[in-house]
């Protein structure tokens, strides 16, 4: 046998053997019989996952011994699971039926392997990419609050009452882009005009304390927006809109009318086996009220190989840059759309840029080894009144996982993470360097047909250069117990941990006439959570989930008075606290193709252990509903939250509670999706949490969206 032939052996023998040990079928609609495209095929305990051609057809290795449980799913559709003989090869037909509304399936973030949601000891809630364009949203942060379990106080985001709201903390949820941490250096706030919205395929949210595989930050919960690969087609997506801001009347500032409007361009394509998504986007605001002037772009380019690949590696970078005016408080009661004259033109330009890449550098049946390095570069410049702060920080770090699959009872996933943060800064006493290390590891045992079990736990070293070091270990248990086919039962037990932030720690500065001073023996805050939950079934019409849940907080940062320093603050650890309550959420198809209702609610009672009183920026009772008409032509949207029981800053000012209802049209002609919003249908006027900040006004926004 020549060389070249005894190589060509070689190469194809392995191949060979996969094909006869494969499983192939096709996934097809069972009501129309038509090939379902995109579904994704996996093999529960295992890295093995595949995704549905253009006719529906997929081929997957078969497990080389034991039985299996293949699981196909697709968007809106029921899952279906098929129990095999692994080491033989095997042709099916797979059909699946339609659901009336869409429901979670798949999730990765719970338990950093894929699973379905009800598998998870821990809640989860999905949003789906298609859900959140028909919302018609500018950024993710519109269509988030009506996710269960989320809430939002003046723009900061808020999972069970974690959060509530204080100007410079750092986010007690952790971000995530495609499993990448998206938080910036300085604040460890998230930006949400930095995120994709046009090729987002879904948004996970992970709620409770779940540092145990995720880290620092994740005390309220994780949050991860997973994007789509470029589709087999060329595909061209150019989306523009514009709005107007109705301003009432009494409040009226200015005689010129209030608009904003954007324009996006999307590209995605194919060349060889390598496919690649390009986004370009500028936008501008005038704003609801002064000084709300704002203008944005931005930049995403995605790549990812081999396109066709169940465990491609990704490559992607964004790039934002925003000029935004800064209203910090109104002028007045009778004037809450106006700033203080001292206020006018100051702005704040910021740039971000993210690169990351996901490898997968060994995939096997039974062992897979994935590699997440990353880069955050982020500048910012204040051009106020009474300072000019600026910070540059750039964070470069890795995320490194093995998950291993000895048998079909345990799923093991150890990994490790480290970064190191450089910053530079006129506000910042000293300006610091921050390294962040951590070890991980958790099973996923599988004690039955019905029961399976999660033990984890991880250990985080964080330390910035002359302040404290912390070296936290944060655990976890949880079980899920699936009753039926239609029923899950979960309970789990956890800590959470958030280191500070860099601003926390080092902030030297004067804004809006208060002094802010440095606090080097900050130290990070904790959690220790535990909850009940269950996802229920009722019929193929009537989906319900709730979660009862506790947790207790210590050493919660909040700005607070310095220590024999007058009219000067610090950020302190001020507070041990507890939030109880219970979310749930519940999906209704009323009638077939022609009204569907979603609704969520969220009750918190909490408490600070220090003074007895709720904790600031609550609200105990939190309510969302979308009532939405052939299949999302025309939808109303409603929010309602009670009255804050505890504010910070201005105790005696008047607070209620706030209801507002926005409605939403969608039609689509000659491929081009048109569609019409009107937000503050009836031109509420509240206060958004944060005393003497107020709610947006009623608007009116026509979106266009033609796709080639």
């Amino acid at each position: 046998m020549t060389g070249a032939a005894l190589a060509v052996f070689l190469a194809s023998a392995p191949l060979g053997a996969q094909v006869r040990d494969a499983v192939r079928g096709t996934v097809l609609d069972a009501e129309t019989d038509l090939p379902i495209v995109g579904a994704t095929v996996f093999i529960r305990n295992t890295p093995l996952r595949a995704t549905t051609r253009a006719d529906g057809s997929f081929t997957i290795v078969s497990p080389s011994r034991g039985t299996f449980s293949l699981i196909v799913i697709a968007p809106g559709f029921r899952s279906e699971e098929r129990r095999l003989q692994g080491g033989a090869a095997a042709d099916l037909r797979i059909l699946l039926e339609h659901r009336m509304f869409h429901v979670p399936e798949l999730t990765v973030t719970a338990s950093r392997t894929v699973a379905q949601p009800g598998e998870a000891p821990v809640s989860v809630a999905v949003m789906s990419g298609q859900e959140l364009l028909s919302r018609d949203i500018v950024t993710l942060d519109e269509a988030l609050p009506f996710a269960q379990g989320v809430i939002f106080n003046s723009g900061q985001m808020d999972i069970r009452g974690a959060t509530g709201l204080a100007r410079g903390v750092g986010s007690r949820v952790l971000m995530l882009l495609d499993g990448h941490r998206v938080l910036s250096g300085v604040g460890a706030s998230i930006d949400f005009s930095g995120l994709p919205v046009l090729d987002v395929d879904q948004i996970e949210i992970v709620k409770g304390p779940h540092s145990t595989l995720w880290g620092t930050n994740a005390l309220g919960g994780v949050v991860n927006v997973i994007t789509k690969r470029p589709p087999a087609e060329p595909e061209t997506i150019v989306r523009g809109y514009y709005g107007l801001f109705d301003t009432p009347s009494s409040h009226s500032f200015t005689d010129e009318s209030l608009s904003r409007e954007g324009i996006a361009l999307q590209h995605s394509r194919r060349l060889g086996d390598v496919g690649t998504t390009l986004y370009l986007a500028r936008e501008g605001s005038d704003g609801f009220r002064q000084n709300g002037e704002l203008s944005r772009s931005r930049m995403r380019l995605k790549t990812v190989f081999p396109a066709d690949s169940p465990n491609p590696w990704e490559v992607f970078v964004n790039w934002t840059r925003r000029d935004e005016e800064e209203f910090f408080t109104w002028l007045s009661a009778d004037r809450p759309l106006e700033v203080d004259p001292t206020e006018l033109g100051d702005w704040i330009r910021t740039d971000d840029v993210v690169f990351g890449v996901t490898a997968n550098p060994i995939v096997t049946p039974t062992f897979r080894l994935q590699l997440r390095p990353h880069i955050y570069h982020a500048r910012s410049q204040n051009h106020f009144h009474d300072n000019e702060d600026f910070h540059r920080s750039t964070r470069v770090g890795t995320d490194v996982q093995w998950s291993l699959f000895p048998n079909r009872s345990h799923a093991l996933t150890i990994g490790g993470e480290g970064a190191w943060t450089g910053v530079t800064s006129n506000f910042l006493d000293p300006a610091p360097d921050v390294t962040d290390l951590a070890v991980f590891a958790q099973d996923e045992i599988t004690f039955s047909d019905r029961v399976r079990g999660s033990a984890g736990l991880r250990l985080d070293y964080h330390e910035a250069s002359a302040a404290m070091e912390d070296l936290v270990l944060n655990p976890k248990l949880g079980v899920v117990f699936e009753a039926s086919e239609r029923v899950s039962l979960r309970t789990s037990f956890s800590r959470g941990y958030r280191a500070p932030s860099v601003s926390e720690q080092f902030t030297s500065t004067t804004q809006f006439g208060f002094r802010v001073v440095p606090n080097l023996e900050l130290r990070g805050e904790s959690a220790w959570a535990g909850e009940v939950g269950a996802t229920v079934s009722l019929s193929d019409r009537v989906w319900v989930d709730a979660g009862f849940f506790r947790s207790d907080y210590t050493d919660l940062i909040e700005p607070s008075p310095a220590p024999d320093q007058f009219f000067t603050f610090q950020f302190r650890n001020v507070a041990d606290a507890m939030v109880r309550g219970v979310d749930a959420g519940l999906r209704v198809g009323v009638i077939p193709s022609r009204l569907d209702v979603s609704t969520s609610y969220t009750f918190l009672d909490t408490e600070d252990h220090g003074t007895g009183r709720a904790l600031p920026y609550r609200s105990r009772h939190n309510f969302t509903a979308t009532v939405s008409g052939w299949r999302q032509l025309v939808a109303i949207d409603f929010r309602y939250r009670t009255r804050v029981e505890q504010v910070l800053a201005f105790p005696l000012d008047d607070r209620g509670s706030i209801t507002l209802v926005d409605v939403r049209m969608h039609t689509r002609l000659l491929g081009t999706d048109i569609q019409a919003k009107i937000e503050n249908l009836f031109q509420a006027k509240y206060v958004d949490v944060q005393e003497r900040s107020p709610g947006p006004t009623r608007s009116f926004r026509l979106t266009v969206t033609p796709r080639f």
